[in-house]
């Protein structure tokens, strides 16, 4: 029985996502259309994941799209604050801050808080 329980355990584990950072929707071109800079941004979004390490590889997330959807929608209210038409030069760095790292080793590596640190520029597009 024992045996059995570890094999499901260790099955189970081996069948969840280990992906420490996933993104979709990125858009990459060769050739851009003519535009205007309008500014720079830089901002933080918080990231909840379990069963794991802060900033690195979990088991499970709250939803399929633990970062995904945060830092998809923090980049459009960057870009719609200033009227822009899209986000270049993005960089993102995934990593845990003191705060996360405390939080998962309080909560037994159940709770793996991190933070998506977000870079770059807002753009309007010139007809």
């Amino acid at each position: 029985m024992k045996k059995t329980l570890l094999l499901g355990v260790i099955a189970l584990f081996l069948a969840a996502s280990c992906t420490s950072f996933q993104l979709s929707g990125i858009q990459v071109a060769d050739q851009a259309p003519a535009y205007e800079s309008l500014g720079q941004f830089s901002i933080s979004v918080s990231v909840n994941e379990f069963l794991g390490s802060s900033g690195g590889a979990n088991h499970a997330n709250v939803t399929s799209d633990a970062m995904d959807a945060p830092i998809y929608e923090a980049i459009q209210r960057e870009i719609k604050k200033l009227s822009g038409d899209a986000a270049i030069n993005v960089t993102i760095v995934y990593k845990a801050t003191f705060v996360d790292m405390l939080l998962n080793g309080l909560t037994g590596s159940l709770y793996a808080p991190a933070h998506a640190e977000i870079t770059g520029t807002i753009v309007k597009y010139q007809n």
